[in-house]
């Protein structure tokens, strides 16, 4: 190493410890205890739920239940349903928690269950909570609340500091965590694609995914919660009750007079969209639903909370290998989608060896992150050349996807693809949190079910043929010369289809960025 090498860190360590003079920074954690989930709930519905559908599946020890969750409206009344009815545990894991309609809806669902002597732990990535560290420590001082951030930045105040920080310490704090879960009274969980906000759930009047989870109970239920509780107790994470000094109980009643506030300003819009903005009756819906079930045999995958030198990602290596036992069908559902290692090597293996490969992924009108479309681009001709079908979502669905994707009497400006799922020989898939690019292959940490079940791929497939027709998506194609050409329902078109011309400027502009490997 170089004498000007070795200086540099000590050089921006130096220019770290003189910005930070002042700035509020994180207390060193000491010894945290190991805190694992709770033993599942003997009484309530979900207990209930747990006994039904063992009923159904007598005999099959292994067996689990699926829904198929892929309207944004049921998506949320899903997630207030299992918050309302538990009686002693919830586990929620998400990258983003916003605070807006829906972010605060779920929050006060859960502050009641924390009320009425339900556990509750929530672990955030730190990138996707800013701003609130005040508010977190406020809200641990609750008995039953417990927050914690993964992989926190030290510096917790200002622009330019924490910046600094970053870029000297880009490696660490590059990781993020972008698992999605929520496990409920160690009966019931919810895995997929969803973060916490307004877009995920179709409230968003900008923009709104198309996106799917799946609702599970049953053998896997306990296999998810230990998944959780690796994250909850590993290194990275960071508790929420040491993020601010001086905290009272005085300080946690008005910050739950002040959230009472905001969500009586939210009234009108949860009303709107069907929701109760208090704890709700579900037991209807709880009763109809063991009969609803999908039935299979899955399994979580996610990776290690911190990723050693030479550790293999032990949920991409599974897809490769699910990828590989397909005898007639693979559909890939990625909104982000650039191809790394063998990805293209093992779609052309594939289509030789008579197996129909079927991507969808985002079309730069329906891209909310116009970056990594800008980077995925190139791969268009390569991914063709591989013998596999490329569909390209559209900005503005048929009226039936778009019933999926916004809440009644909203219309967002367009729709964006966030479904995460492959489909292989419709009897086994994978749903979870993981895009098929760098940031989410090489970098952040993400999770998923595994699951075995005919019935439930056949669904899935038929969603993804849905969501891939000309009404709502265009497909990539070779024309007679060998260019490409966009066509759908909407026609046909030589240039990739785009919201807007400034759309299609960034998309030229950012495409000369050498940041591929960070998308």
């Amino acid at each position: 190493m170089t004498r000007s090498a070795r200086f540099l860190p000590l050089a921006l360590s130096a220019v770290l410890l003189l910005f930070t003079t002042g700035c509020h920074t994180l207390k060193p954690v000491g010894d945290q205890p190991q805190v694992e989930a709770l033993a599942p709930a003997t009484s309530g519905e979900l207990a209930r739920l747990t006994k039904a559908f063992s009923s159904r599946t007598a005999g099959r020890s292994n067996a689990s239940g699926f829904h198929l969750i892929t309207n944004n409206r049921e998506a949320l009344m899903w997630r207030l349903a299992l918050i309302d009815e538990a009686t002693t545990s919830i586990d929620a894991q998400y990258f983003i928690w916003q605070k807006d309609e829906a972010g605060r809806l779920m929050m006060g669902h859960m502050l009641s269950a924390a009320e009425r002597g339900v556990r509750i732990r929530i672990l955030v990535d730190d990138m996707g909570i800013a701003g609130s560290d005040k508010n977190i420590a406020r809200l641990c001082q609750h008995p039953n609340i417990d927050i914690k951030l993964f992989n926190p930045g030290k510096v917790r105040s200002g622009k330019l500091v924490p910046t600094l920080e970053f870029l000297l310490y880009l490696k660490e704090l590059n990781r993020r965590m972008h698992n999605k879960a929520l496990i409920v009274d160690g009966h019931a969980a919810i895995i997929g694609g969803r973060n916490v906000g307004n877009s995920y759930f179709g409230l968003n009047k900008k923009y709104n995914f198309s996106d799917l989870d799946v609702l599970t109970c049953g053998a896997v239920v306990p296999q998810i919660s230990d998944a959780f509780d690796e994250f909850w107790n590993s290194d990275p994470t960071y508790p929420g009750k040491l993020l601010a000094d001086d905290i009272s109980d005085a300080h946690l009643d008005e910050l739950f007079a002040a959230f009472r506030s905001d969500l009586e300003k939210d009234r009108d819009t949860v009303a709107a969209a069907g929701l109760p903005i208090a704890t709700a009756d579900w037991r209807p819906a709880f009763t109809q639903l063991p009969a609803r079930l999908h039935i299979g045999e899955a399994s979580i995958l996610q990776d290690e909370p911190v990723l050693h030198r030479g550790e293999q990602r032990r949920l991409l290596d599974t897809l490769n290998r699910l990828a590989d036992q397909n005898e007639s069908e693979l559909l890939i559902v990625s909104p982000y989608l650039i191809p790394r290692g063998t990805f293209l090597p093992t779609l052309k293996r594939m289509s030789d060896n008579g197996v129909s490969v079927h991507i969808l992924t985002g079309s730069l009108g329906s891209n909310n992150h116009t970056i990594v479309h800008s980077h995925y681009k190139k791969y268009r001709k390569p991914i063709l050349e591989t013998g596999a079908e490329l569909h390209e979502f559209h900005h503005h669905p048929g009226e039936d996807v778009r019933a999926q994707a916004d809440m009644p009497q909203i219309r967002a400006k367009f729709i964006s693809l966030h479904n995460k799922v492959l489909v292989g020989d419709r009897r086994q898939c994978f749903i979870g949190s993981l895009n098929l690019d760098p940031r989410a292959m090489e970098i952040n940490t993400e999770n998923g079910l595994l699951i075995h079940s005919p019935s439930l791929g056949a669904e899935l497939a038929d969603y993804i043929h849905s969501l891939s027709s000309p009404e709502n998506a265009w497909q990539v194609q070779f024309n007679a010369r060998g260019k490409l050409i966009w066509t759908s329902s909407h026609g046909e078109q030589k240039h990739q289809p785009a919201r807007t011309f400034i759309q299609r400027i960034s998309d030229a502009f950012l495409h000369l960025l050498p940041v591929e490997d960070q998308v």
